[in-house]
């Protein structure tokens, strides 16, 4: 027992979990950075890929840990007249931020990067908040039967 006699000790902290609204908000402003660096790798002439690791099985039915590409999505395009248009996106769908108006207009595509900064501030600052609470109630939970 000499030797634990050694060691400090202190009470351990409650960890604390995060709000609905905060992991909503979370989850929204890593989507709009993946979406930014996607932006300025276009920019730049470069492809950007992000690799997720599974567990896949192999001919021999052992399961092996692998990198696996993920599919990406842009959220913007380029319209006919030349001017980006950027959807904000939770989950798989495209937020409304007025009503009918799904897109938000970035003007020349060079302004594209300042908008999503713009949005991750919003976010930050729970400005879409009432938007994405909304985005989840449209889904039922049932619950398992025993």
């Amino acid at each position: 027992m000499t030797i634990l006699k050694g060691l400090n000790y202190a009470a351990m902290p409650v960890m604390r979990s995060a709000t609905p609204e905060q992991h909503r908000r979370n989850k929204l402003v890593n989507a709009l950075s993946e979406q930014k660096a996607m932006a300025e790798a276009e920019r730049d002439g470069r492809v950007y890929s992000v690799t997720r690791r599974r567990w896949v099985s192999n001919d021999t039915g052992e399961k092996t840990l692998v990198d696996v590409p993920k599919r990406l999505k842009r959220w913007w395009l380029n319209d006919a007249n030349g001017n980006c248009l950027l959807t904000l996106r939770y989950g798989n769908k495209v937020v409304e931020i007025e009503k009918g108006k799904a897109a938000i207009v970035v003007g020349k595509s060079d302004k594209l990067l300042a908008t999503i900064d713009t949005l991750i501030s919003a976010v930050k600052a729970g400005e879409l908040d009432p938007h994405l609470t909304q985005m989840g109630t449209g889904r039922i939970i049932k619950k398992r039967g025993r």
